[in-house]
């Protein structure tokens, strides 16, 4: 199973966007990290949040996403080296990067240990991603009113924010700190902008955005990010203790 993001992908970038300067320095520290290699794939590539920075840092970078309408709008943003695949079979030759990035992506896919492999193939040297080092209490907040209604979200795969706990990652970035606006976040979850709420029934929604507004209405808090650095080598030793089946079906055109 997968979650594409086809039907997000007219408000996909207005409901992920960072502050511009928080922007700037993330994608600085990924320049920073990645400046070494010559190519990079980037995993979910989406709107091309990330590939277009990248690209324009002077970095070659390859985008890969499952949703058509989330490349259309990355090609809108003039990205470049943009394919459509599964990343549970990815259409690359073994090694065929240097490194990859794979940000928000694996807890979208229920079989993600089969996408994780498929990146550890295709990639010689290193995984990078982000994870926030600070709590979210609206969407903790949100979280418990939705499960006093009776409904518990559920993630198909494990995030790359959890995967740090599973293998330790080679190096932790420090990126950025700044501050999010509870009312605009409130605003998003109105809207279910959220895979995981796109089951949660009208009625249920609305009554959890209002408690969100009596709490939290014209707050801030403050979120931190991190850049996490993986070794292939370390992903792959972890993955091989698993006894589940990490063999990858159906065509795999291996070409670059």
């Amino acid at each position: 199973m997968r979650i594409p993001f086809d039907c997000a992908a007219e408000f996909y970038d207005r409901t992920r966007g960072l502050p511009e300067y928080a922007m700037k320095q993330l994608v600085a520290v990924f320049i920073n990290e990645l400046k070494e290699y010559e190519s990079i794939l980037d995993v979910g590539v989406g709107t091309g949040r990330f590939a277009k920075p990248l690209q324009d840092g002077g970095l070659q970078v390859v985008g890969v996403d499952i949703a058509k309408g989330m490349l259309e709008k990355a090609a809108e943003k003039d990205v470049k080296n943009l394919l459509m695949c599964d990343a549970c079979s990815l259409p690359f030759k073994d090694s065929a990067f240097d490194a990859s990035i794979c940000i928000h992506v694996l807890h979208l896919i229920s079989n993600w240990q089969i996408a994780l492999k498929e990146i550890c193939r295709v990639t010689r040297e290193i995984m990078l991603s982000i994870a926030y080092t600070t709590k979210n209490p609206v969407r903790q907040a949100y979280n418990q009113i939705l499960e006093s209604y009776g409904y518990k979200q559920h993630r198909l795969g494990k995030g790359e924010w959890e995967l740090k706990e599973i293998v330790k990652p080679v190096k932790s970035v420090f990126a950025v700190t700044f501050d999010n606006n509870a009312d605009e976040l409130i605003d998003h979850l109105s809207k279910r902008a959220y895979s995981s709420q796109w089951e949660i029934p009208e009625d249920i929604n609305n009554k959890a955005i209002n408690k969100l507004m009596e709490q939290f209405g014209g707050k801030t808090f403050p979120a931190e990010i991190q850049v996490l650095a993986w070794q292939i080598d370390d992903l792959k030793a972890y993955l091989a203790t698993q006894k589940v089946d990490l063999k990858c079906h159906g065509n795999r055109q291996h070409e670059k």
